[in-house]
């Protein structure tokens, strides 16, 4: 079974498998539908939340796995290739493993605007991959805050030589992987609208009421965001 839930470090290693899709916030939307019961396909899937699940749940990893069976077996994404369907597929249910019930119908629902989808997918990455979220918290964020306008390529690389100092995992990995890593958080960055890809700027994040509400559960996510504090649009 998959390793699933937000990833806590606490000396170990890191998850290292971020080098496809970028943000992924469609294939999110889509798997989240399955997650939370979709009229669609709720019959088809063994175990589904209740209507009256607790918002602030995760989903259990029997859910996680049988809507993964599922995503695969019926091509929900419409990925040409059976070995990319299971790649994508994967990363997908992995990443949406870290958010709550809540979370997910906001990204399911079909109301929800793009920006707010987004961002919560945006979550969903930083929360699985703590490396990922330790770069928006001490780098993106923090950039922010102290009036640099910019986030760039160097900037991630010294990052990680901080990092790499206590997790040899860093270290370890090849170059090309490096260079896929690298090239994949700053396409989700650029799909979150946290950064403005065409010249590398910071994009100040105004989220909108409902995520904002929704995120106030666990406020440390707001440490994700370019932002001061949080603001109902």
């Amino acid at each position: 079974m998959a390793s699933y839930g937000c990833e806590a470090v606490d000396g170990g290693r890191y998850r290292l498998s971020f080098t496809v899709g970028g943000l992924l916030a469609e294939q999110g939307r889509t798997v989240a539908g399955l997650m939370v019961g979709d009229t669609a396909v709720a019959a088809a899937v063994d175990t589904l939340p209740s209507a009256d699940r607790d918002d602030d749940a995760f989903a259990p990893a029997e859910l996680l796995e049988s809507v993964r069976r599922y995503a695969v077996a019926e091509n929900v994404l419409q990925i040409r290739t059976h070995a990319a369907r299971v790649r994508i597929v994967n990363e997908v249910v992995k990443r949406l493993s870290a958010l709550t019930m809540g979370e997910l119908r906001c990204i399911a629902d079909a109301d929800t605007l793009q920006p707010d989808r987004r961002a919560l997918m945006w979550v969903a990455m930083c929360r699985y991959y703590a490396l990922v979220g330790e770069f928006a918290q001490e780098v993106l964020r923090e950039h922010f805050l102290i009036g640099t306008t910019t986030i760039t390529y160097g900037d991630y690389e010294h990052f990680m030589l901080g990092k790499a100092m206590w997790h040899p995992e860093i270290d370890d990995l090849s170059t090309s992987t490096s260079a896929k890593l690298r090239s994949n958080v700053f396409k989700a960055m650029a799909e979150a609208g946290v950064v403005n890809r065409t010249d590398d700027t910071i994009v100040p994040s105004l989220l909108g009421r409902e995520v904002t509400g929704i995120l106030m559960g666990r406020p440390e996510s707001f440490g994700f965001f370019p932002m001061r504090e949080p603001i109902l649009a």
